[in-house]
């Protein structure tokens, strides 16, 4: 369940996988000789019975709709928001940010490791994180 549940919030899930997730959950619980076993699933059940939608965004969108899966994060630029400060190029580790001072800056997507830094480091509220 565990490797299931990775693929899905790394953006490797498959349509097939929320699915197997259910059955597989399903089976430990009955087939669990004591308490614990049998309640061990529940919040994978639970969560799949009420936030099914999400687990399917996942698979289908490559997103996260709660924001907390790092690799499905995106962080962008926005440019009617941005002073061109260089506060966020400058606390990039990666150095994929780009733009002139004073002018709007980018984030080259192929280079960003989603770290998150330039997101902290913009004080203009800027930098969206989807």
């Amino acid at each position: 369940m565990l490797e299931i549940l990775e693929r899905i919030t790394t953006g490797k899930g498959e349509p097939a996988d929320i699915d197997k997730l259910e059955r597989l959950a399903k089976l430990v619980k009955r087939s669990s000789l004591c308490g614990l076993g049998r309640a061990a699933p529940n919040p994978v059940l639970s969560t799949l019975e009420h936030y099914r939608d999400e687990y399917e965004a996942h698979v289908r969108d490559k997103r996260c709709p709660a924001r907390q899966c790092v690799s499905l994060l995106h962080y962008e630029i926005l440019p009617d928001q941005c002073t061109g400060c260089t506060a966020c190029a400058r606390k990039c580790p990666v150095a994929c940010i780009a733009g002139e001072r004073r002018q709007p800056h980018t984030i080259d997507q192929a280079k960003c490791i989603k770290c998150g830094a330039c997101f902290a480091a913009c004080k203009f509220g800027a930098i969206e994180r989807r």
